[in-house]
């Protein structure tokens, strides 16, 4: 929700809304949600031309962005 809130207020509920089923899709058989996995939905989720702007969020936020380069290039 943290990083949710820095989000443009017309994309947050729909962001949220896939980042939610991505995360749960990914972990599926694990039965639990990772904050990594969650992070990676969330960014695959995030329109492409804020993803740069994420980065910052992250960083700010004690997230690596270099961990999830592969994310962001999705």
């Amino acid at each position: 929700d943290d990083l949710v809130q820095e989000l443009p207020l017309p994309v947050r509920d729909s962001v949220r809304d896939s980042a939610q089923f991505r995360a749960e899709a990914l972990a599926e058989g694990i039965g639990k949600v990772r904050l990594e996995t969650a992070v990676r939905a969330f960014i695959e989720s995030t329109p492409v031309d804020l993803r740069q702007r994420l980065k910052h969020t992250l960083s700010y936020k004690g997230i690596d962005p270099e961990e999830y380069d592969e994310a962001f290039s999705s």
